[in-house]
């Protein structure tokens, strides 16, 4: 398989940003750099409008979404820098909890990923066949989060695909293994429980369903929250 490499997540904001000028960091006098408010705002665009407004400490809960919204949001809240599998029925909240911890992740100047793992999936299989090294670079890498020097905010959104095969498997384990071991933050949400996800991911082959699922819910600190 190609060597992948991830894209790198900061864009120039557009306009020209008339602080670093499209640099992306501030010249300190004496003190060095630091990173300029630009690089995080062009990151926040990506954002889906639905959950774009949404900020970790002000979010009301919608009990008429889910009774235990409240309690979730509660539990979020005070450990914002910890690990979830948030599983649930669709429209209760799941990926709204996911951009509003990825919001405040990014204003930390953390690096940071939220993408659904269907798309994630679709990066890795382009890059697979792509020609040349860098012609279709997935948006996030095993190999870019072996680092201890940072801690990554990893949310993957939706965690199934339509037929798990043995090449998405081995990549979202391969993924998975290296957050888990690096100690990243790592938040997922989906609408299968957690039984029924090590099920489904069994159809890639076998030992997978258990693997990739040891790896969710083993993490450090990793907390599990049910919205059924």
């Amino acid at each position: 398989m190609n060597a992948m490499r991830a894209v790198c997540p900061i864009r120039p904001a557009s306009p020209l940003c008339g602080e670093c000028h499209d640099l992306g960091w501030l010249f300190i006098d004496g003190r060095g750099v630091k990173k300029c408010a630009c690089r995080a705002r062009a990151i926040l665009e990506r954002i889906p409008p639905e959950y774009e407004g949404l900020r970790l400490e002000e979010v009301t809960p919608d009990l008429k979404r889910h009774p235990r919204q409240a309690s979730v949001w509660e539990t979020v809240r005070n450990n914002p820098d910890g690990c979830y599998l948030i599983c649930g029925k669709s429209g209760v909240g799941k990926s709204a909890i996911l951009y509003a911890l990825y919001r405040r992740a990014v204003l930390l100047c953390r690096p940071a990923v939220a993408i659904s793992l269907a798309k994630l999936v679709e990066d890795y299989r382009r890059a697979e066949l792509a020609r040349y090294e860098n012609e279709c670079a997935p948006a996030l890498s095993p190999v870019t989060l072996e680092t201890r020097s940072e801690r990554w905010f990893v949310g993957l959104d939706d965690f199934y695909i339509r037929r798990p095969t043995r090449f998405a498997g081995e990549m979202i384990f391969w993924l998975l293994d290296t957050v888990y071991s690096y100690r990243h933050q790592l938040v997922v949400t989906s609408q299968l429980d957690k039984d029924r996800l090590e099920q489904h991911w069994a159809e890639a082959g076998e030992g997978y369903g258990r693997a990739i699922m040891r790896r969710v819910q083993e993490i450090e600190g990793a907390v599990y929250l049910a919205m059924f």
